[in-house]
């Protein structure tokens, strides 16, 4: 037997009982092995119990350090900073849209006039809110035909800054939206302040057809276009008691009056950003009114003035000469800018229903607006000089006139639920008189703004998602049945009202078909 074997305390009596058994010889020793056998595991049993003490000590003092920490203090400061990085982080959304649209017009006098236009339309979106009373917005976009084009070539004014992102053009990338929003309380009075590059494309209303869930600012009845500006809001639901109520002081500037630096007369370099005396500041102020919103009940209205409002001025100019005869000039139009014609006035009152019964699925998803506006010119007597169908001409005032005039419109729609799940079918009519006129032009209809029509439109849409609202598909076809001239152009002669069926060239009628996809993230 070997000795370390007699050292293992859980082994030590049985090799012991086997040593001894038949041994005669060294029965005088076995009490002497039994005794150093019991040394050897008291020895061993008070090793253990040592450590056992020792680690019993090592588990209380890590007890009391964990006891010491502070876990609610780490809980916040992780907190904390969780917020902060999320602050820190601007955070980006995609929507994209390839278009494939077929526009047609018949032309007064038995002329008509069609095309195919290839689309990509891409927004981006951005946001940020490094404080819980400070949030940034912004949106980059751009809206462009397939391959090049000749648009900007053949047009004064494809580049204009209160459609840049909602007409097609090139590739180039335009600032759609750029501002801030402050969170305050007057006593009881929650508000907002907010200065910049305004969503005001895509308004109450009109995002149905656009196939968006939650329209932007304005109206879209009468206001539908890019603008920079202020705007400041009050929510009164508390103290008023009326469900939804608030009120917004909208200022906006269509136009800036300010040369260009370096700018030249010809004679020498002007003063930069100096006026220019001749196209006046364009400005704007409104008040906007949610008078009632329960979740199924939606009424707003809103009344702006105008100051300043622009008239086209234009020439003939000489381009060239046939065969080189100076007695036969190639003449071309050109614009010599703009002139200030005069003040405007309007308002609307727009109502939408969302969900004609509770009892029925198909009223329940059902959603019917109806919505009334006006305008109202105010003219002043400087002269402009503009080019039409029936020639040159100059003259002053306000759409053609010198006296103030009214016009009004009407704009009706109804979307129901379609053939499968969250499919929507839309139909829309709208109709404005000889003297209406709309801030519309941002508007996304190829023919021109269907709103601003002096005469009847007609358009019929259909939303069907592909995949959940990250991938959507849209039919759209509008239908313009003009009565007069002048629908969308500028506030001087250029939007004189003329019978279309007593105008030469006049456009009777127009039809915008759109197949469209989008992709939203």
């Amino acid at each position: 037997m070997c000795v370390e074997e007699l050292f293992h305390p859980s082994q030590a009596v049985v090799k012991v009982a086997v040593i001894l058994k038949g041994e005669g010889m060294k029965r005088v020793i076995a009490p002497m092995v039994v005794g150093a056998c019991l040394v050897t595991s008291g020895v061993a049993n008070q090793e253990m119990q040592a450590q056992l003490e020792e680690m019993k000590k090592q588990i209380a003092e890590l007890r009391a350090a964990q006891e010491a920490i502070n876990v609610d203090a780490l809980q916040r400061q992780i907190n904390e900073v969780r917020a902060h990085s999320a602050g820190d982080n601007v955070k980006f959304d995609v929507d994209f849209r390839t278009s494939y649209d077929i526009v047609d017009y018949k032309i007064n006098g038995g002329k008509d006039v069609s095309n195919n236009v290839w689309t990509n339309k891409l927004i981006l979106g951005m946001g940020a809110q490094p404080r819980e009373d400070l949030v940034f917005r912004g949106a980059l976009g751009v809206y462009k035909a397939f391959g090049q084009t000749n648009m900007a070539g053949t047009s004064m004014f494809q580049d204009f800054d209160w459609y840049g992102t909602q007409k097609p053009n090139d590739a180039t990338l335009r600032l759609r939206e750029a501002y801030f929003l402050y969170f305050g309380k007057m006593g009881e009075v929650p508000y907002t302040a907010s200065f910049g590059r305004r969503p005001s494309v895509d308004g109450f209303l009109t995002n149905l057809r656009e196939d968006n869930a939650y329209p932007a600012s304005p109206i879209g009845h009468n206001i539908n276009m890019e603008f920079d500006g202020a705007s400041f809001m009050f929510d009164v639901e508390k103290v008023t008691g009326v469900s939804g109520m608030y009120f917004k002081l909208c200022l906006g500037r269509g136009f800036s009056e300010a040369r260009g630096a370096y700018s030249s007369d010809g004679a020498g370099f002007l003063p930069g950003y100096s006026k220019d005396d001749m196209n006046p500041h364009m400005d704007l102020a409104g008040l906007m009114m949610q008078l009632y919103d329960d979740g199924q009940y939606k009424v707003m209205a809103n009344i702006f003035k105008a100051w300043n409002l622009m008239g086209a001025d234009m020439s003939m100019k000489t381009v060239g000469y046939v065969g080189g005869n100076p007695a036969d000039p190639v003449l071309m139009p050109s614009m010599n800018g703009f002139k200030d014609v005069g003040d405007m006035t309007g308002g609307a009152l727009s109502l939408q229903v969302n969900g004609l019964s509770y009892e029925n699925d198909f009223l329940m998803d059902t959603t019917v607006f109806a919505s009334y506006a006006f305008s109202r010119t105010e003219p002043n007597s400087n002269p402009t000089t503009i080019i039409s169908p029936l020639g040159v001409s100059t003259g002053s005032g306000m759409l053609g006139s010198q006296d103030k005039k009214t016009g009004h419109s009407f704009y009706v729609g109804v979307q129901i639920p379609g053939f499968f799940e969250k499919d929507k079918i839309g139909f829309e009519y709208n109709h404005g008189s000889k003297y209406w006129r709309s801030f519309t032009y941002g508007e996304d209809t190829l023919v021109g703004s269907k709103l601003a029509t002096r005469g009847d439109a007609y358009e019929m849409y259909y939303n069907l998602p592909l995949l959940g609202n990250n991938l959507t598909a849209q039919l759209r076809y509008t239908y313009i049945d003009y009565d007069y001239t002048g629908s969308d152009m500028f506030f001087g002669q250029t939007g004189t009202p003329m019978k279309v069926s007593e105008t030469p060239g006049a456009v009777e009628s127009a039809q915008n078909l759109r197949l469209s996809l989008r992709y939203r993230y």
